[in-house]
C-alpha cells in the first residue's frame, strides 16, 4: 500500500500529537514546518519554501534532514503551503496537513480554503491541529465516532446549502445551512457513525472541545 502524505506547515504544531499520521508517511515540510520536523528527528522527503522565517543555522539543520530541497523566492504568488500541496498532488495517498493553523488568522483562513484546491484535484485531504480535524466534502460522507466529540458544518461557496443528516444528535432532512447563521455548529454523533448528504460543498469541522 502506498503511504499517505503529511505536510507540516509553519503554524502552531505539536508533532508528538500526530505520531500515528507521521508514521511511514511521505513527509513534506513547508518553510518553518521543515524545521519542526528536523528538530523532532523526522526524515523530510521534500522541504519547500522561501525559508525567510528560519536562521542560517536552522536552515543547515533542515538541509541535513531533507532528501530534496525545493527553495522558492520570497516574491511569489502562492503560499509555501499551497506550493507543498501542488507537489503532493503528484503523489498517491491521502493528504494530512499539520501546522496550518495558528496566530495568523489570515494564514489559517487561506489554508482552510486550500482544501477546495485538494477537492478539485480529486484528493482526500484533512487539516489537523491540537483539537480539530477539518475537511471539505461534496455529496455524501460518513463520520465515525472517535476522538472528536463535536461536528460542525459550514457551507463553502454558496450562501445556502441543503443538508440531510442521519445518526446525529440533531438530524433531519433538507436542512438549509446558511453562512450567515450558526445553525450547523456543535452537533454530535449519536451512535457509532453518522451520515451527511449535501447539495453543494461543506466544511466539516470535528472538534474535541
Amino acid at each position: 500500500m502506498k503511504p499517505d502524505i503529511v505536510i507540516v506547515a509553519g503554524g502552531s504544531c505539536d508533532l508528538s500529537l500526530h505520531k500515528d499520521i507521521l508514521a511511514n508517511a511521505f513527509i513534506i515540510g513547508a518553510d518553518r514546518g521543515a524545521l519542526y520536523l528536523a528538530e523532532s528527528g523526522y526524515k523530510i522527503d521534500i522541504a519547500v519554501g522561501d525559508f525567510d522565517s528560519v536562521t542560517e543555522s536552522e536552515m543547515e539543520k533542515i538541509c541535513k534532514n531533507t532528501g530534496e530541497l525545493d527553495r522558492l523566492v520570497p516574491e511569489k504568488d502562492e503560499t509555501d503551503l499551497e506550493h507543498a500541496l501542488k507537489r503532493a498532488f503528484f503523489l498517491p495517498g491521502t493528504i494530512h496537513i499539520l501546522g496550518a493553523t495558528g496566530t495568523r488568522l489570515d494564514q489559517t483562513f487561506s489554508a482552510i480554503n486550500l482544501l477546495k484546491l485538494c477537492h478539485d484535484n480529486h484528493r482526500e485531504a484533512y487539516i489537523y491541529d491540537r483539537n480539530n480535524r477539518i475537511r471539505l466534502i461534496e455529496g455524501h460522507a460518513v463520520i465515525r465516532k472517535g476522538r472528536y466529540r463535536y461536528v460542525s458544518l459550514i457551507p463553502y461557496g454558496d450562501i445556502m446549502v441543503n443538508v440531510s443528516l442521519k445518526g446525529f444528535k440533531y438530524s433531519g432532512e433538507n436542512i438549509r445551512l446558511d453562512r450567515k447563521s450558526s445553525l450547523g455548529i456543535s452537533n454530535e454523533i449519536a451512535g457509532e457513525e453518522a451520515e451527511i448528504e449535501c447539495r453543494g460543498y461543506l466544511y466539516v469541522f470535528e472538534s474535541e472541545d
